[in-house]
């Protein structure tokens, strides 16, 4: 484990061993808020999917910053003090074995079909039966699940809407520029399905996010909304829809609108 500081709170890593060769180890970095070490409070926590670039000094790609975000809504009295844990994606062939991690087990990966279907069940069990466990153990968690949140972009926001729908461990989740156009099967589902009770979810997109390959960003996510407002989800009550104007599809647009995220998934009380 090692250790690095910031102004405000500070990040550890940790190695988790996966047990799954589909779904590598990894190193995931855990931020802790300024006030951990001074008593003995517990706190709840956010998953982060692609963690590579949520704290700084982000990826190739860019970065959330999210560690400053958080300890600015956390100050403000706007978001519940929390513990926030980056999950790294399987970034190996070029990103394809990251879209197979990711993708629901009903569709298949669009840039690779020889792959196969998606296996974010598998990544799931990873994520809360080895990164969840190990950091409930270590660290002065809430563990149950309306104190566990999951938040990812495009195919991380993806992953996010399927383990809130599909897992009881997740209370809510924060869905940024999902990719539905890579899981058109799982998409159907979602919009034909009912509403999860006691799940918050988060939802926005970019106003300049064009389509890729087979769908549209923007309309997909429209449509979704859509559904989710018709089996009874309350706009901003149990479901918030963000969108960005100007927004393109990358982590500057994610930075950006983050901050009102935080304040839906965990908001002060």
């Amino acid at each position: 484990m090692a250790a690095s500081a910031w102004a405000d709170g500070r990040i550890e890593t940790v190695f988790i061993e996966s047990g799954d060769e589909a779904v590598p180890s990894r190193e995931v970095r855990v931020w802790l808020p300024s006030g951990y070490d001074e008593g003995s409070a517990r706190y709840p926590v956010i998953y982060f999917h692609d963690g590579q670039n949520v704290f700084r000094p982000g990826g190739p790609f860019g970065c959330w910053f999210a560690e400053d975000a958080a300890a600015v809504e956390m100050k403000a009295g706007r978001m519940r003090e929390a513990i926030m844990v980056a999950i790294p994606n399987n970034e190996a062939d070029i990103g394809k074995a990251r879209i197979t991690e990711y993708q629901p087990p009903s569709d298949v990966n669009p840039r690779d079909p020889q792959r196969g279907n998606g296996i974010c069940d598998r990544y799931a069990r990873f994520l809360l039966e080895k990164v969840k466990p190990a950091i409930d153990a270590k660290y002065r968690t809430l563990p149950d699940r309306e104190n566990t949140a999951v938040a990812g972009a495009s195919m991380g926001g993806l992953v996010s809407l399927w383990l809130g729908l599909n897992t009881d461990a997740i209370g809510a989740v924060g869905v940024f520029s999902p990719a539905f156009w890579t899981s058109p099967n799982f998409t159907k589902s979602v919009m034909e399905g009912s509403k999860k009770d006691g799940l918050r979810i988060y939802m926005d997109m970019g106003t300049q996010e064009k389509g890729n390959l087979t769908g549209d960003y923007w309309k997909d996510a429209l449509a979704v909304r859509e559904a989710l407002l018709k089996q009874g989800y309350i706009e901003g009550g149990d479901f918030l829809w963000n969108p960005g104007e100007g927004d393109e599809h990358n982590e500057k647009a994610w930075a950006k609108r983050l901050p009102v995220a935080l304040r839906f998934l965990l908001p002060a009380p």
